[in-house]
């Protein structure tokens, strides 16, 4: 609470009266309540101990002349620690009278309190009040005076005044906190990395910090994402070591030593922003208000993560439907390939036949032996058998290259069907899986060794091209978990009434706050990834009715147990077939 206090009056004697009423001597007020205890005992005839009460206290500045005065209030505003309340005397011959002294004062100040004190009715009150202003700090005061009056009308002006001030920085604040929200609501960026800039810059403007910096914690692991100020990298690691094991548990705002720790909630991770040298402290009722300021960041965050999660999905959608237009272009000429290859063979054929039919005429014994001869000469140095054999091995070759590239067509294209377009059928497992091995086999041949304990056949009603794309975003995970070296192990079996699908890798495993998390939505722990695949994953399950669970550990390698129930059966409604 500001207490600083002025009186203005052109008698030393009233000074003095001021002084001992606002400021006493600590023990002359422990007198007075001796004094009152020993009245006391004696008007009630038993001992009683004076009970020390806490006297208000001010600091009191003195003038004897309103020059003197409005020079002092001016010096104070000027360093910063303007005075809350003003007694003025109204007659001060031969200087400024009191209520000149009052209007110069609140030119200068138009927040302090003025009381104008005077023993004459010599000026009106409305005629001060017209030339001060401000009639609601203006109070009009007539000797002689009471004591305790003037503390009381001390202690409810002070208190006032700071009341007042309070409420106007509340303002401010609020004003402040609104300009924020509003800039960061109507940001026309899209980028995560330029939206945590964008949180950042408005947190540390609210709080008027200079430096600060934006970390995401992933498991025991802390990563800067932004660093605002100038902030070197060895100061950023001595603050993120003096703060990193109090982040596991924080939820609130905070402050550890000089350091300012803000949550930042957020889907897909656990975002802080950690703030220093910020100036003045910070009070309850700005806190309070940041709370709102990092809500409001929380949803802008999750509003734009969402915003890039739907294009991304356009994207993909978009990649779909090219990708399904060019299988179809690619299907077109890959048909007239397969004719013509199936034709080319028959007439190879042809071919061959009349040379064995040209190769037994040669061999009658009506040939003249010299034409027998001269032809054998021919088919040996022609290397005919050699040519025979090269194109039986071409044309093997030929019709597996396109038998590949046909299953490769008709794999790609069952990945551009909607997730939702169900359609079960009695199959065999195996052919997903084959399929998926088939798509992923470039990036497995060269570092990825492939164990595969698969019993045959694994009959169940499913969507064929659902579980395929279960089983290729389990597997492209694995790889890209292993950085394309290590082992994985693909087994299914028949166990009960249920399909037992397990898809294991040797990679680093996922920690236990990633598992908890691993399925849900727009949940990521990749830099590009979308947070969708382990989502729609565990939704194509299911439709199945089956579950899926993962079972991990740090350093130990993950495996994805899928279990889909042998006995249910789609409902006629589905279309289901044989």
């Amino acid at each position: 609470m500001n207490r600083r206090i002025i009186v203005i009056d052109d008698e030393e004697a009233i000074l003095k009266d001021y002084l001992s009423i606002l400021m006493p001597p600590k023990h002359s007020i422990f007198d007075l309540q001796k004094q009152a205890a020993a009245l006391e005992a004696e008007l009630f005839d038993g001992p009683h101990e004076p009970e020390e009460t806490e006297q208000e206290m001010y600091k009191v500045t003195t003038a004897l002349q309103g020059e003197e005065g409005v020079k002092k209030v001016t010096e104070a505003v000027e360093k910063g620690y303007p005075f809350a309340l003003a007694f003025v005397d109204i007659r001060m011959p031969p200087g400024w009278d009191g209520v000149e002294t009052a209007k110069m004062i609140r030119r200068i100040d138009k927040n302090i309190e003025i009381i104008i004190v005077t023993a004459y009715s010599d000026r009106e009150r409305r005629e001060i009040i017209n030339e001060v202003g401000s009639p609601e700090r203006l109070l009009y005061l007539k000797k002689p005076f009471d004591p305790d009056e003037i503390k009381q009308l001390a202690l409810s002006l002070v208190k006032k005044w700071d009341l007042e001030r309070k409420s106007e920085r509340h303002r401010e604040h609020l004003r402040h906190l609104l300009d924020s929200v509003r800039r960061l609501k109507t940001l026309s960026i899209s980028s995560i990395s330029e939206v945590l800039s964008a949180i950042l810059n408005e947190v540390l403007n609210f709080v008027n910090a200079g430096k600060g910096f934006l970390i995401k914690l992933d498991g025991d692991q802390v990563q800067v994402e932004i660093v605002a100020g100038d902030l070197t990298s060895s100061e950023v690691d001595s603050l993120v070591d003096k703060i990193q094991h109090y982040l596991p548990g924080a939820e609130g705002v905070s402050q550890v030593n000089e350091i300012m720790l803000l949550p930042l909630k957020d889907a897909s991770g656990n975002f802080f922003i950690l703030v220093t040298e910020f100036h003045p402290p910070i009070n309850d009722d700005r806190i309070s208000l940041l709370r709102l300021l990092l809500e409001t960041c929380s949803e802008v965050l999750e509003s734009v993560r969402k915003q890039e999660q739907y294009l991304k999905n356009e994207k993909i959608a978009t990649i779909g439907q090219v990708a399904a237009g060019i299988i179809h272009e690619i299907n077109n000429p890959l048909t007239a390939i397969v004719c013509a290859t199936e034709m080319g063979s028959l007439e190879r054929e042809r071919v061959w036949r009349l040379i064995d039919d040209y190769e037994k005429t040669m061999a009658d014994a009506e040939v003249p032996s010299w034409l027998r001869e001269r032809i054998e000469r021919v088919t040996t140095q022609a290397g005919a058998t050699d040519i025979r054999t090269k194109m039986t091995n071409f044309d093997a070759i030929i019709k597996n290259g396109i038998k590949r590239v046909v299953h490769l067509m008709k794999s790609i294209k069952s990945l551009t069907k909607p997730v939702h377009n169900f359609e079960p059928r009695l199959g065999d497992l195996n052919e997903a899986l084959d399929t998926t091995l088939l798509l992923v086999q470039n990036s497995i041949k060269y570092g990825i060794k492939v164990h595969k304990e698969l019993d045959s056949p694994l009959m169940v009603w499913c969507d064929m091209d659902g579980l395929g794309q279960v089983f290729l975003n389990l597997i492209l995970n694995a790889v890209q978990a292993m950085n394309g070296r290590g082992e994985l192990w693909i087994t299914g079996k028949k166990q009960g009434g249920n399909l037992l699908v397990s898809i294991r890798d040797s990679g680093p495993g996922i920690s236990e706050e990633a598992r908890n998390k691993i399925f849900d939505a727009f949940f990521t722990t990749k830099t590009d990834g979308t947070g969708l695949g382990l989502s729609i994953v565990k939704g194509i399950i299911e439709m199945h009715h089956g579950t899926i669970e993962v079972d991990s550990k740090v350093g130990r390698g993950t495996t994805f147990n899928i279990v889909i129930p042998c006995d249910w059966k789609p409902p006629e409604s589905l279309g289901g077939s044989a």
